[in-house]
């Protein structure tokens, strides 16, 4: 959320800029977790202070439903019958590459 852009801010900023109302704030979560329960609350009521005559609402995260569940399932079985659907070796390669050139020692 903190990398994300645009921030809330913006998103409501651009929302006010066209005219909007009411700002409806989804967040992409499966649970009520801080971000949820304070952030992103916190956030809204910033971003609809900063632009007054805008109201923002926050709705329920995604949370856990039978259709998830079901899309969870055909994933795997599709992974299962047809193999894995993400390049594995270059994934592993891509993140050995960032590691060696982050590296803190120097190297």
């Amino acid at each position: 959320m903190e990398l994300a852009e645009p921030t809330i801010a913006q998103a409501v900023a651009r929302c006010a800029a066209a005219g909007a109302q009411r700002v409806v704030i989804a967040p992409y979560f499966l649970s009520r977790g801080r971000h949820v329960q304070q952030d992103i609350p916190s956030l809204a009521a910033e971003a609809a202070a900063a632009n007054p005559g805008v109201e923002c609402v926050v709705a329920e995260p995604i949370g856990i439903d039978s259709l998830m569940a079901q899309l969870v399932e055909n994933r795997v079985q599709a992974a299962a019958l047809h193999g894995t659907a993400i390049d594995t070796a270059a994934a592993a390669g891509a993140a050995a590459a960032a590691g060696s050139s982050s590296s803190s020692d120097g190297e």
